[in-house]
């Protein structure tokens, strides 16, 4: 049975002042969960956003279980995704040049 992760509530980068590069997804969409997310001023606009899990499924994942992703296309072609996993304190310069591609 899956057990759904939530959108982190706050911050994407935590320290990073890019409230203006903010679009919050699903906001006034009563039947979905918003969605914080950061925009990359690139030209593959970028969409970056945390998620986080409790420590139940912390613990799930330690002992092994995986990690799944579905994607409602709504019949179009699916977007290139990625995933990946860090604590948010990430570099803050790294993450401007390299997942932003914005110059502060």
């Amino acid at each position: 049975m899956f057990k759904y992760l939530l959108p982190k509530d706050g911050p994407i980068f935590e320290g990073l002042s890019l409230e203006s590069k903010e679009v919050i997804y699903a906001k006034d969409q009563p039947q979905y969960i918003p969605l914080r997310t950061l925009v990359s001023s690139g030209p593959e606009k970028r969409v970056i956003s945390r998620w986080t899990l409790t420590d139940e499924q912390r613990k799930a994942v330690a002992e092994g279980a995986d990690i799944f992703l579905m994607l409602l296309t709504f019949g179009n072609p699916l977007q290139p995704i990625q995933i990946a996993l860090g604590d948010g304190t990430e570099d803050h310069q790294w993450v401007e040049n390299h997942l932003l591609r914005t110059e502060l």
